[in-house]
């Protein structure tokens, strides 16, 4: 699997200081009732990889595509060609260079995890518990940053940071660290909002040349 579809398994398998409470529970409410009021979005996406007490970065990038509900398409197209897709109940992840394709359902992956809440599946609030920022990976300042703490144990997955405009409190950054201290970022750029998205744009078709790989099913 190549380096840069792990962001996605890693999700499939696994604050801003001085407020109050209250402040911080309405904070997550709102970036949650955001995402859920969005229709469909496509844009740019940029996936960054840093290893743990190295100099190692990698950096992918390509177009995101969602549709309510439970619809996504990621498309890498730097450094090598990927593509990831669901429609909602099965997930692709087809890679044109191998000429393979991974096959699994998705209900297997997507309780209690970060893929549940992009999907808009899931509720960050009964999912993932808010702390403080431990660290600093998302240093924007035009976003308001919190950090998120899986309520489920998660072999490859320690916490999330989000950042998202002050305003809109739209998703621009997800930070993703493991449970070996490497992290990962994904940045959302030029965005359009409810879009009209066909649905055969979220399927995709398994052809006799490709080599089927049923994982988990």
């Amino acid at each position: 699997m190549k380096y840069f579809t792990f962001l996605f398994i890693s999700i499939l398998i696994f604050g801003v200081s001085g407020q109050s409470v209250s402040k911080e529970t309405d904070l997550i409410q709102m970036i949650q009732d955001q995402y859920q009021s969005i229709q469909s979005f496509s844009g740019h996406f940029v996936q960054t990889s840093y290893r743990n007490n190295t100099e190692t970065v990698r950096r992918a990038e390509g177009l995101v595509s969602y549709k309510r509900p439970g619809k996504m398409r990621w498309l890498y197209e730097v450094p090598e060609e990927q593509l990831l897709v669901t429609n909602g109940e099965t997930l692709w992840l087809f890679d044109p260079l191998l000429e393979n394709v991974t096959i699994q359902k998705l209900e297997k992956l997507t309780d209690g995890t970060a893929l549940s809440f992009l999907l808009g599946l899931g509720d960050l609030q009964e999912d993932f518990n808010r702390r403080l920022i431990s660290q600093v990976f998302l240093t924007s300042p035009d976003a308001l940053i919190v950090e998120l703490e899986p309520k489920k144990a998660a072999a490859n997955l320690s916490f999330i940071q989000l950042a998202v405009h002050p305003v809109t409190y739209n998703l621009q950054i997800i930070a993703l660290m493991d449970q070996e201290g490497n992290y990962r970022t994904i940045e959302l750029e030029s965005m359009h909002y409810n879009l009209v998205l066909e649905d055969n744009f979220f399927e995709f078709k398994v052809t006799e040349d490709m080599e089927v790989i049923e994982a988990g099913n």
